[in-house]
């Protein structure tokens, strides 16, 4: 077995895919090949990058003609002869190509497995959501009061409950993007008083939002519920536009 084919054992190898036979031979070879080593070390920290990309890009259509070009030729009956046994991987039959496609294969399998998991994440934690604000809603002596966007704002909603005791759950959807540096702030406005500041959130790509927020002082007096962009690290009195706001309760 020469140098080069040790090589191509090795994007096979760092993504786990070589069996024990070829493995122990790499290893072995690995062993007094510096050269091995360092490009081993090499696809492991790639393979290891790409698997963490949520978004897979797919290849130019020049790229991907290019490649099956090279597969037909590979597969149009050449007359090499293999430097292996048939029991290496399927992939090893394509030569240097084959074990880049193994790559690719291998980590778009990856990327969809964390998509799905992100996906998932997402999910439960939207159902969570949903069901702390079904939870305080049904606690005695709670009120709910809906927002809707204006201006800038216009478009978005939310829903505000919160009890007696000044436990707070913001649910709000289709709310713009706010610049770096910007976040949203909730308000709460008592009759003849100052607004009294709530925190401060950041929505997700797809406009939504939910916030829990405890309720103190002057604000659980709160007859009206407004936000606004600031500042992300929040503002003691409003300085920017109201985006949404909630009619007054009696």
């Amino acid at each position: 077995m020469v140098h080069e084919d040790y090589k191509e054992m090795i994007p096979a190898r760092a993504l786990s895919a070589l069996d024990a036979a070829e493995e122990r031979v790499l290893n072995e070879h690995l062993d007094n090949c510096s050269e091995c080593r360092k490009e081993l070390e090499e696809w492991q920290s790639t393979a290891a990058a790409l698997a963490v990309v949520a978004d897979p890009v797919e290849p130019s259509p020049e790229v991907r003609e290019r490649i099956l070009g090279e597969v037909r030729k590979d597969l149009s009956g050449s007359n090499v002869v293999p430097l292996r046994s048939t029991s290496r991987n399927v992939w090893s039959s394509f030569g240097s190509l084959g074990a880049i496609a193994a790559v690719v294969l291998f980590v778009a399998l990856l990327v969809g497995l964390f998509v799905l998991w992100q996906q998932n994440r997402a999910y439960r934690e939207e159902l969570a959501s949903k069901n702390d604000f079904i939870q305080l809603v049904n606690t005695p002596g709670a009120r709910v009061s809906e927002l809707k966007g204006i201006d800038l704002g216009a478009g978005a909603t939310a829903k505000l409950a919160h009890d007696a005791a000044g436990h707070a759950i913001l649910m709000a959807s289709k709310l713009p993007k706010v610049p770096a540096g910007k976040a949203y702030q909730l308000w709460f406005i008592a009759p003849n008083k100052p607004p009294v500041p709530g925190k401060t959130f950041v929505p997700d790509s797809t406009g939504n939002a939910v916030l829990k927020d405890e309720m103190a002082g002057a604000a659980l007096d709160a007859k009206v519920f407004a936000i606004t962009v600031e500042p992300a690290s929040g503002v003691s009195a409003p300085t920017g536009p109201i985006y949404l706001r909630s009619l007054e309760v009696n």
